[in-house]
Formats: structure tokens, C-alpha cells, sequence
């Protein structure tokens, strides 16, 4: 039986031109699956293969694709899963992803193990990083208002950014946490925490700031930033309406950060479903939103900027008006048509 120990995964990674690859966003130094999206691809010819946990915590929901073939394990309680029972002996692909996101709980990944050899990395060319919020984390999509948002209804696997990335055939890394903003965090509930200026600069969703190292083989083609929602929320209008032109500013700032990273991508704004115009009375929140991502594009001049306007979302929603799986599949279309024509994909 071929065998990768805990420890020695890192190097494992090398010796078998990654065989086992972590998806996402994963510190390799603990190997803890945080993000929505975040888990590991390997493939490996034989009968059976195992993924197996050092710990779990919290509350987590992940999806195991084999050959194409998806099962969805609402609650991680165990140490390991394993590719069905009565699986031909043969070549196999497995993929296991995140479907909750980092607040509910973490999955530190261990061994894993094969009764046969491990393949070569079913690695893509194309690479996607998506920025948002609740809405690209898939919060409370399978769920029917009223509901309460859990781990298990969260779906992220069917959100738009998903659903365009696969339709795309692109890899992808999602950096996106239930609440958060680009200058300010939602009004509702008791956010906290940093915006994601400071949130995007993490390995894991709970790393320190500024631990993300940025490699080479995980820049992306296309930066999708899905922000605003939270920034635009006024609970009941208890807070001060959104200063649009300081969202402008931090919209064009943040995009100027990420180019110094990845220099070669092109970028993508997307408005949210969320947002309509009437609703607060007189603040017309999707305009606004599709004015200040416009014009931030155009303050970014001869930066391949690109607005995506998607329409504000129907009366079938999700936990808590979340976009549901129908919108999500509405809008996953739009977005990778934008980016098919931007890239030549």
C-alpha cells in the first residue's frame, strides 16, 4: 500500500509530481482545509482510496467527487472517508472539497492512502480566484426562507463561482467569508473581524495576516471580486448609507494590491443579486454598487477591468434572502461568458 504520513507530506508532494495536491487555499504547514472550496485532487490506479484526518472541528460539509461522480457527506464526524465500496479496479480520479465554510469548522487533512499507485495531478492551466462574501461562499443554499443558515446548507459547490469555473474547466481558489466587506463589514448580527483587505492576505481563513505566500503555480488567470453587500447593508438604517465614492476609492486600492501580485490577471466585478433599487427607499443600491464598480474600472486605466452586472435576484431565496441554487445557476452563465470573451477561453 502506498502511504503519504502526515509528516511527511510536503515532501510526498514532490516525489510523486504532486500526486496528492491540496485545492485552495491551504497552509501546507498545517494542512488545514478552511476555506469554502479548500480540500485535495490526487488520482490513482487500483481499487480504493482513503483521505484521512488528523482532527476535525466544529461543524463541516464536504463533497466527494469519484470519476466525475459526486457524494455529499453533510457532517464530517469521522477520520477519514474513502472512495465508494465495490469501486473497479482501475484509474481513478478524486477530488474532495469543502462545501461549509471556515466560521463553522476545519478539517485538518492526514494520510492518504491507496491499495494501488498514485497518478499524476489532475491539475488544469486555467485558474480562477474568487473574492466575496456570503453569496460566493453559498450560504444557505439549500435552504427555503425562513431558515437558519448551517454548515449543511451551505452549498458551495453549486455557487455561481463554482458552476462558471467548471463550465470553464478552470481550477479555482475561493477567498470568501459570510459577512465581510471591502470598507466595512455587514450591519447585521455582530460581524467583527477584519474586511477583506486584510482577510485576503491569510493562507488559512484564521492565519495570521500577511501569511499567504503567493506561489507561483497557484497565480490566477482571472480575479472574480464579488464585494459590496455587506458594505451597502443599514440594518433598518441604523448605520450611515455607504460613502459610494470612499467604496470607489477602496475598490480601485484593493484591485491595485492584487496586481502586485498577480500582475498578468484580469479582473472581474461582479454587483450583487442582493442589491436592488428599492430597497432602502431613495439609496438605489444597485445602481450605485454597478456605478462605483464602473467607475473604478475606469480609474484603472489600461487595466483589463471588467464589470459584470448581474440582475438583482427574484423572491426564491435561500436562508436569511440568500441567492438560492436557481439564481446561482442563472448567474454563473453571465460570469463565464465575460470571462471566456476577456481570456480567449
Amino acid at each position: 500500500m502506498k502511504h503519504f504520513s502526515a509528516a511527511a507530506l510536503s515532501l510526498a508532494l514532490l516525489e510523486v509530481a504532486q500526486a496528492v495536491r491540496f485545492l485552495g487555499r491551504v497552509n501546507p504547514a498545517t494542512r488545514e482545509l478552511t476555506w469554502a472550496g479548500t480540500g485535495v485532487a490526487f488520482s490513482f490506479s487500483g481499487s480504493s482510496a482513503t483521505i484521512g484526518f488528523e482532527s476535525v472541528t466544529g461543524a463541516n460539509s464536504v463533497l466527494l467527487t469519484v470519476d466525475g461522480k459526486s457524494t455529499v457527506i453533510a457532517n464530517v464526524n469521522t477520520s477519514s472517508i474513502s472512495t465508494p465500496a465495490g469501486l473497479a479496479n482501475g484509474h481513478h480520479t478524486v477530488f474532495l472539497r469543502k462545501r461549509s465554510e471556515a466560521l463553522f469548522g476545519s478539517i485538518f487533512v492526514g494520510n492518504v492512502t491507496t491499495d494501488g499507485s498514485f497518478g499524476k495531478d489532475p491539475r488544469s492551466h486555467r485558474k480562477i480566484e474568487f473574492i466575496g462574501d456570503s453569496i460566493t461562499v453559498g450560504y444557505g443554499m439549500d435552504g427555503v426562507l425562513p431558515c437558519t443558515n448551517t454548515a449543511e446548507l451551505e452549498d458551495n459547490p453549486n455557487t455561481y463561482a463554482v458552476l462558471a469555473a467548471n463550465s470553464l474547466k478552470a481550477d479555482y481558489d475561493i477567498v470568501a467569508w459570510s459577512g465581510i466587506g471591502l470598507v466595512r463589514n455587514t450591519a447585521y448580527g455582530s460581524p467583527g473581524g477584519p474586511t477583506m483587505t486584510s482577510r485576503w492576505t491569510k493562507y488559512g481563513a484564521q492565519d495570521a495576516d500577511n501569511s499567504y505566500t503567493f506561489p507561483s503555480k497557484e497565480t490566477p488567470d482571472a480575479v472574480v471580486i464579488a464585494l459590496g453587500t455587506n458594505d451597502f447593508s443599514v440594518d433598518n438604517n441604523n448605520r450611515p448609507i455607504l460613502d459610494v465614492g470612499n467604496f470607489t476609492s477602496a475598490t480601485v486600492s484593493f484591485i491595485r494590491t492584487v496586481q502586485t501580485h498577480y500582475p498578468k490577471a484580469q479582473f472581474f466585478l461582479v454587483t450583487s443579486p442582493m442589491l436592488g433599487d428599492g430597497y432602502p427607499a431613495g439609496e438605489a443600491q444597485h445602481t450605485a454598487q454597478t456605478k462605483a464598480f464602473t467607475d473604478a474600472a475606469a480609474r484603472l486605466n489600461g487595466t483589463k477591468v471588467h464589470v459584470v452586472d448581474w440582475p438583482t435576484q427574484g423572491s426564491d431565496v435561500g436562508c436569511d434572502y440568500h441567492p438560492n441554487i436557481a439564481t446561482n445557476a442563472a448567474e454563473a452563465p453571465i460570469l463565464a461568458s465575460a470571462i471566456a470573451e476577456a481570456l480567449g477561453w
